[in-house]
Parts: C-alpha cells; structure tokens; sequence
C-alpha cells in the first residue's frame, strides 16, 4: 500500500521498485495497485485517478507492461457521496436502496466518509459497471482487476434493497453472491474488451463457485508467528471447499514489520500458495520488501527462485483444480484417510499427492519434528528432498533445520516436474529444460499441464496434457502420452529416479539405449545419456525431448560380472 499513498509521482516509485526487484535478481510477474491511486482529497473515489501520483496513467500501465509486471488494480464497490463521479453513477440508477425510503439509495459508512453501494444484482447495474471498469481501467492498460471490500458489511440497514433480477430481496440476504457477481463482471469486462485474452481477477470474499471466477486471499492478517502458522489451515480448509486458488499476505499486512526470521519462514511458506503476494501497510512505518534485511534476503530470494522452479508441477495442480475441484494444498488427513495420527495436523501438508511440505512456524526451532503418515501400501517410503535419505512411513523424524531450511518429503509414486532452466517470469519464459524428480517404486501418475498462459486458445485445444505413468518393478517403464496441440516449449529431459538399492543395468528411450557416464563431468556435457549418483542414490537420466509420446525404460535387472 506504501506507493500509491505517496503524496506526488507514485508512478514513478512504482517504476523504479520494479527496477530494484530485477536488479537483486528476484522474479515477479505483478504488483498489486492498492486504491491510493484512486484518492481525490485523501477519500477513496472508485473509477478516478489521481493524477499527482499517476501523472499519466496509460502510459504508466504500458510501462509496467513492458516491464512485464502488470499492474492489478483495487477496486472497490462502495461509492462515497463525495465521489467527483457520483451523480454520474447515480444517474444510471445502480445503487443499492433505502429500506424505508426505496426511490433513493441507501447510504452506509464507506472509507473517508458516507457511500453508497453498487447493486449487481440489477442488469442495469452490470451493464453500467462493466462499462466504468473497461474505460478507467482495463482501456488503459490491464487485464487484471483486484476485487476489495466486496463484503458489504458497512451496509449497515440489512434491509436495504435489491433489485434481484427484479425479484426484489434485501442487502442481508444477497451479500453474499455480490463478490460472486463483481469478480464474474471483471472477467466479462475483459473479456469483451479483448475476447483473447485470458483474464485474472483477485478477490478477498466470496461464496461457494468463487473459485470459477477469482483467485482469493484470507484478508488482511496480522504481522505475528501465529497468523503464519495458522493461515496454513485457512488455506487447507478452503481447498477442501474446493477454493484451491489462494493464499494470505505474505510477510502479514497489518502490523509492525515482521521480524527477520518470521519474514523468511513466511516466505518459505508462502512459495507453496497459489497466490504468492508480499503486502503490507504495517503500523510501524516500515514497508515490507524483499530486501528489507540485507542479511535475510539470499534466503528469501532462493525460497521464490525456488517457488519458480516449482511453477511446472504448481501450473498442473491448477489445471486440475480447475477440471475436478481436488486441492493443490492438501491436508495430511484427505490423503492418507486411514491413519487417525493425521486427522487434527494443521500445518504440515501435501503439494499435490506427492510432497510432504514442512515448514519452520515457530521462532528459533533448531529441530523439526515431522509425523510421517502411515500409507496403506506396505512397500511406499518417503525419502529427504535434499539427500534422498529413506524413511519408513508411520513415524515421527526429527530434521535439524536452520534459517534456509524448507523440510520436504517426496512420497513413493512421486512425481515432480520442474523447471531445470532458471525463470524469472512466467509470461516471457518458459521452461525450456524439464527436471523430473520421481521416487518409481510404486506404480503412479501424473498429467503435465501446458498452454501460453495468457490468451483463450486452450478452449480451442492449444494446451498439451502430457501423461506420464510410471510403472514399478525390475524392468521400470515410463510412458509419455500426448493430447492437445500446443507446441511445447521444452527442448530437453531430465529424469532424477530415487533407486536407493541398486544402480540400473542400462537405460533405453523408445527402444535405443542410451549411453551409460561413470564420469559426473561427461555426464553434464552430453546431450544425452544416463548416470547414477552414488551421493544421492538417484538415476540421472537425460535426452532430447523428443515431443512426441515415447518410453523410457530403465533396467534393473541383476548383471554378474564374476558370474559371466
């Protein structure tokens, strides 16, 4: 919130932080435009600009643009008497009424002073709305709108009325479908502005089918160890209600700013949401920012730089969040249902099916203690993310952690795409070599998920589902099945296969063997070919891509040297 409340050329401070953020090396991909742009005589006037901060606000926008952090700007429902606008808007007769006086609209507190409310339960309403929020904002340069304080709990008289696609009801019976309607309206607007793009639109509320229109975030949290540990549920709960797009202000919103070692751990956290959002207007006149301790900041920028790296297997779980409902955050106790030690955990979690995430939320925690589920196959394991040390599932372990630290488990069945070539956005780059990590001794699966992430074309077929199934045993197989047209943009393939036993006998893709390196050196300059790491206990597998369905088979059958 810190640059839109500058008194004079907040488009420029906005500017110039993007800057900062590439020159540390840090990714990003947007910034949040709080409603400070919006302020005429220090009052919140929504469809306004205030042109001291925001000399030009197209040009700004174009700016951000070709920086590649497009903005995403506040918007807010609630219409202040005071607005230079409002009899304009009033004219067009889209203000939620009186209770006892229905001719006139009904007035709430709003922020900076009386208001009025956006009735979108009218189609006049609507229609007035999409046409506000196209020429003040997306005409100038977004396709990204914040959706803020749509709750409408300063509607004080519940029974003030609306129009209810002319059914008529009141204000405390329809609250809760207008955030619904405002974030369905934002993409519309888009939408019909350029039917090619794809539009994103942010929200802090909503009821249950939010998730079809907005990502969502749990309000403004409070700067202390506890709301970091406690979001953790908030999110779980959500993604059970089948919100899997969301997640909280990272770094907390409110507050002082958060000490060194809680921003860290909050980042650390925070890489694993879907919404991964620093945000602040702290009380003490700080501003959180990445960089805000010089000597945290390495940590916080590998956590992101990770958090990228991760963006394949996050990009899938989304996809299928949007096909079938299932979490991206899982509970430990929705996937392994049958093990009663997991039914009252509240902060561990699993990244999709396959990775235990354990993160530090506790101030000074010099060891871990991580509860490992019991798994209903006798023969899966979890295995360290780091070393790859094997563990058996049921158990308690304890992990030395220090201020780096993020505890990761990788189940049996695992498999993680990600990013091999480092990204620092996710609408220029593209991952071009693919790492898969993959723990094959139980049989598993898991569809791959691709598209230009930014127009409609994936309607039309331009994605790529990529199956990959993995059988188990001695001769271990796995196939890659294409469906979908768009062309990948990953050239080269990385298989790094847990196989603690034994090291493989030889590698083959579609039948060809692959040639087997003893030397780490060689291994890394070939193009392609396979190598076991003996530190790591892993099969390293490489090869173009060959972007077409294949089959990678890795043999571990016994070869006697002596014997022979």
């Amino acid at each position: 919130m810190y640059y839109p409340e500058l008194e004079k050329d907040s488009d420029d401070a906005v500017l110039g932080f993007i800057d900062t953020i590439k020159e540390e090396g840090f990714p990003i991909d947007g910034f949040h435009l709080s409603s400070g742009y919006t302020s005429q005589n220090n009052k919140r006037c929504v469809f306004t600009w205030n042109t001291e901060r925001f000399k030009d606000p197209s040009a700004y926008f174009h700016a951000m643009n070709e920086k590649h952090a497009q903005n995403v700007p506040n918007v807010k429902p609630g219409v202040l008497l005071c607005n230079p606008r409002f009899d304009e808007f009033n004219a067009d007769d889209v203000f939620v009424k009186d209770s006892k006086n229905p001719e006139t609209y009904g007035v709430g507190k709003w922020w900076g002073g009386d208001g009025a409310f956006w009735d979108f339960t009218k189609p006049e309403g609507r229609t007035a709305w999409k046409k506000y929020l196209t020429e003040s904002i997306i005409a100038v340069g977004t396709d990204s709108v914040w959706n803020d304080n749509c709750e409408y709990d300063s509607l004080v008289d519940k029974d003030a009325k609306v129009y209810f696609e002319g059914k008529g009801s009141t204000i405390g019976t329809m609250k809760p479908v207008m955030s619904n309607l405002m974030c369905q309206l934002s993409n519309e607007a888009i939408e019909e502005y350029d039917p090619d793009c794809r539009p994103f639109s942010v929200c802090r509320s909503g009821h249950a089918g939010i998730q079809r229109y907005a990502q969502v975030w749990a309000g403004d949290n409070l700067t202390c160890w506890d709301t970091l540990k406690y979001n953790i549920a908030t999110i779980l709960g959500m993604a059970l209600c089948g919100v899997s797009n969301h997640g909280c202000d990272i770094g907390g919103f409110f507050g002082p700013a958060p000490e060194g070692e809680l921003f860290v751990r909050w980042v650390q956290n925070g890489i694993f949401q879907a919404r991964f959002s620093i945000h602040s207007a702290s009380n003490d006149n700080t501003v959180t920012e990445p960089w805000m301790y010089s000597d945290k900041k390495q940590y916080i920028k590998d956590a992101i730089d990770f958090r990228y790296k991760l963006s394949p297997t996050l990009y899938s779980l989304m996809e299928r969040a949007h096909e079938n409902g299932l979490p991206i955050w899982q509970p430990t106790f929705s996937v392994f249902q049958n093990d009663p030690a997991t039914y009252d955990e509240g902060v561990d979690f699993m990244f999709g099916d396959s990775l235990l995430v354990a993160n530090v939320v506790e101030k000074g925690q010099t060891v871990r203690p991580v509860y490992l589920p019991k798994t209903e196959n006798e023969n899966e394991r979890f295995y360290d993310f780091y070393t790859r040390e094997e563990y058996a599932p049921g158990q308690t372990v304890e992990v030395p952690v220090d201020i780096a630290s993020i505890p990761l488990f990788v189940r049996s069945g695992a498999i993680i795409p990600m990013s091999g070539n480092a990204l620092h956005n996710l609408m220029t780059e593209k991952t071009t070599a693919l790492d898969i990590l993959m723990a094959p001794d139980v049989d598993s699966a898991f569809t791959l998920y691709e598209d230009d992430g930014r127009t409609n074309d994936y309607r039309k077929g331009a994605y790529l589902k990529t199956k990959i199934d993995v059988k188990a045993g001695v001769k271990t197989v796995v196939t890659f099945t294409n469906e979908g047209s768009y062309e990948t943009a990953v050239e080269s393939m990385a298989l790094d296969m847990i196989h603690r036993e034994k090291s493989p006998f030889y590698v083959q893709v579609d039948g060809k063997e692959l040639p087997h390196f003893l030397h780490r050196r060689k291994f890394e300059e070939a193009e392609s070919g396979w190598y076991y790491s003996q530190r790591l206990k892993s099969v390293q597998v490489k090869y173009p891509n060959p972007k077409k369905d294949h089959e990678v088979m890795v043999s571990f059958e016994q070869f006697d040297l002596i014997g022979m």
